[in-house]
């Protein structure tokens, strides 16, 4: 395969750093070849990458976010790749991007972020990209798809409160109604006054009898409640809010319906899940063999010893041995591919060494600290699980 490389290193410490502007430059066209290359260093030293699930983090020019596994080339070394999707070269301009770490005893580590660029090509020059987002791993899925449920759900309470007040507001149709009314009981009073034999009324009678409302002055007042468009709503107007509440209404059920869909889609996802015999068989009891010493190397105060228990090897044990050394080797189905690098504890000094586990099962101790000869003889403690890499190396 040929590829476009553009390489990036990162020495992994607490040192305040700023993000890097790199010159490297993908082009549109670059179907299958616009490959991302990254190592990693320590004190000097490369990284190992045993049991670790390493992340790259995209952000593009046009606002879409992408999120996907690297590629693990060399663990021991400490060496990655990532190869751009044909999808993600249509977003061109700046892309701004970071590299995680998840290690599977919880602790995690993150890189300062980078930018690269992609260029159009003259024949794509009339692209014109759309925004999109993939999230490799599910439990970012449910953030957005909670986040997503939440923005809806306020929309619908507010036009929940604006139908409400809608519904308390008076209608022309309802004014008339009351108007009429106002109109008969005046007339009904009016005619029983007309109707009364009494030659005489006192002057407090004749006051009361002059406030009392005229049909022609109740129908004026009707009439300017009728045409105050301050206090009316047109019923056009609420005929389109009712409309925009039915079409809201569908577009809801539809991102439910497409959001339950994709959470079956992952819920039956079988290589991401596993089965009832799987996790009753990881749960069982590991069936532990003896290391087969080598070189002088004599077992401590345990008797070293490992077993394949699930997705993981498992070392257990204190060896005496010189580093350097090939000190004992297991059979090489119990490794996984590419090897292994973990850190183990001295005996007796609080140091630390490398254990390195080779594809073929050799076994060597590597850079102890402190290196001091004389506190070396203690042994080290060889009580580490070590997991499998799904895909193996490319």
């Amino acid at each position: 395969m040929v590829y476009k490389n553009g390489g990036v290193s990162f020495d992994i410490n607490a040192q305040r750093a700023a993000g890097r502007s790199t010159n490297i430059q993908f082009m549109t066209q670059d179907t299958g070849s616009a490959k991302l290359s990254f190592s990693f260093t320590k004190d000097g030293t490369p990284l190992p990458l045993s049991a670790v699930d390493a992340k790259i983090v995209l952000l593009y020019a046009d606002g879409s976010f992408y999120k996907k596994s690297l590629t693990l080339t060399d663990k021991v070394n400490g060496t990655a790749e990532y190869v751009l999707s044909d999808e993600e070269l249509k977003h061109y301009g700046q892309v701004k991007a970071e590299l995680k770490l998840y290690y599977t005893n919880g602790q995690a580590l993150a890189t300062t972020f980078f930018t690269f660029s992609i260029a159009k090509t003259l024949e794509d020059q009339n692209i014109v990209p759309v925004a999109d987002y993939y999230i490799d791993g599910f439990e970012t899925l449910k953030d957005g798809i909670n986040q997503t449920v939440k923005e809806i759900s306020q929309t619908v309470e507010e036009l929940q409160k604006k139908f409400a007040y809608l519904e308390a507001i008076e209608t022309k149709e309802g004014a008339q109604e009351k108007a009429d009314a106002a109109e008969k009981n005046a007339t009904a009073y009016t005619d029983e006054h007309a109707n009364d034999q009494e030659k005489h009324v006192s002057a407090a009678d004749r006051k009361s009898w002059d406030a009392k409302e005229t049909p022609s002055g109740a129908q004026d007042k009707v009439n300017a409640h009728a045409n105050n468009e301050d206090i009316h709503v047109n019923k056009s107007f609420k005929d389109k809010l009712v409309e925009l509440s039915q079409q809201f209404t569908t577009a809801f059920k539809d991102k439910l319906d497409e959001l339950l869909r994709q959470f079956t889609a992952h819920n039956y996802n079988q290589e991401r899940h596993i089965s009832a015999a799987e996790r009753k068989t990881w749960n069982g009891a590991a069936t532990y063999a003896n290391i087969m010493l080598k070189n002088g190397a004599a077992a401590g105060t345990r008797t070293p010893i490992y077993a394949k228990w699930g997705p993981f090897l498992i070392l257990r044990g204190h060896v005496k041995t010189e580093p350097e050394i090939i000190f004992g080797s297991i059979p090489a189905a119990y490794v996984p591919v590419g090897g292994a690098v973990v850190s183990i504890a001295l005996s007796g000094t609080g140091g630390t060494a490398n254990l390195i586990v080779y594809e073929n099962g050799d076994l060597k101790i590597k850079y102890p600290n402190p290196a001091d000869s004389s506190k070396l003889p203690g042994g080290y403690y060889i009580d580490v699980p070590i997991g499998f890499q799904e895909g193996g190396t490319t």
